[in-house]
């Protein structure tokens, strides 16, 4: 054989490999970039970045459970047992309010009618551009959010997807595993892999010093504002026939110690206010708030840090925002015009009072 001939039947020797490798990402689609799950396959979720715009686009359902890792031990067969909805979770940890709500949009572009919308509205991440990613987390996948076709190839000839997404689906087929895909109650939960007590929340701190002098950043002001307008209201506001059921996580008391000893609460509370009156704007968001759950909130053992919550919390929240829903009924969770100005009056004595020296003790 010439060297022309071996250099032409290599080339076509690899490109047809490319090409096999290519068609079978395309037809099993692990990310559901392209359709929604083979009837005949399983599917494992377990990769959010990367198959959560798949699940938004092409899954069947008319609810989301969203939202960073404060959502992510949600049961969707809860929520839909309450609500009466076919739901999906679609977490993002650790992402700012931007990714979530850019995930969001996608429901509504891509045809869905949507009841319901649960998030929540990480503390943590109030004080964010309105434009800031993750990118500490790892590259983002924009060849599989954005709508170019050239750069599929990213997804159709990559390894990683080929080794550890396709071939695990052409096993379970081989093997004759029933077909179908992870339960959105187990995507994402985390609970089995954590480890919870009050010797994780307070790893370093050794004691809630008096709270220095506080000032409320304008500038800081202004870009929550521009957060939560673009990244939380403008959405709720163009879709008004969804509700959109929005809470504030209950962070543990060694979180709120934690702040007010860094000076940061008067600011925290003038930012949470803000966001509060931003959505009363919109008649279909709905805010909850469970501060005064100090039961929980005080008990360290329900954490794994000061901010994360075990699952039973999960439940318990789910069920008391469900029951309202239902019920129609006013609750001390639910912030409406009427009462919210009192709640974060009460909420700022609670804060700033406590007796946070006392979660130190054995």
């Amino acid at each position: 054989m010439t060297g022309k001939k071996f250099f032409l039947s290599s080339l076509i020797l690899i490109i047809a490999v490319l090409a096999v490798l290519a068609g079978t990402v395309f037809v099993v689609d692990p990310f559901f970039h392209y359709r929604a799950p083979n009837p005949d396959l399983y599917y494992r979720l377990y990769d959010q970045r990367s198959q959560n715009d798949g699940i938004t686009r092409h899954f069947y359902y008319d609810s989301i459970v969203t939202g960073t890792s404060m959502a992510e031990n949600f049961k969707t067969s809860r929520f839909d047992d309450a609500m009466n909805t076919r739901s999906v979770k679609v977490c993002y940890s650790g992402a700012t309010y931007k990714e979530i709500n850019d995930n969001l949009k996608v429901a509504f572009e891509s045809g869905h009618s949507v009841r319901y919308v649960l998030r929540p509205l990480d503390y943590s991440l109030l004080f964010r551009d309105k434009d800031v990613l993750r990118e500490d987390m790892g590259d983002y996948p924009d060849y599989l959010t954005d709508r170019n076709p050239f750069n599929d190839v990213k997804y159709l000839l990559n390894r990683d997807v080929v080794i550890n997404y396709t071939l695990p689906v052409l096993g379970h087929m081989v093997k004759g595993d029933a077909a179908g895909y992870t339960d959105f109650d187990e995507y994402s939960y985390t609970d089995n892999d954590n480890v919870y007590g009050r010797e994780y929340v307070l790893m370093g701190i050794t004691g809630f010093d008096a709270p220095q002098q506080e000032e409320v950043n304008p500038r800081a002001m202004a870009t929550l504002q521009g957060n939560i307008e673009q990244n939380v209201v403008a959405l709720a506001r163009n879709h008004p026939e969804t509700t959109f059921i929005y809470f504030f996580p209950p962070y543990s008391m060694a979180y709120w110690g934690s702040i007010r000893s860094e000076g940061a609460l008067a600011a925290m509370l003038e930012g949470k206010k803000a966001a509060i009156e931003q959505m009363l704007e919109c008649d279909n968001i709905h805010i909850y708030s469970f501060s005064f759950y100090t039961d929980i909130t005080g008990n360290l053992d329900n954490y794994r840090d000061p901010a994360h919550y075990c699952a039973e919390i999960n439940d318990l929240l789910m069920d008391k925002m469900t029951q309202a829903e239902v019920s129609g009924e006013a609750t001390y969770d639910r912030i409406t015009k009427d009462n919210y100005k009192q709640y974060l009056e009460d909420e700022k004595e609670l804060f700033e009072n406590y007796d946070y020296n006392k979660l130190l003790a054995n």
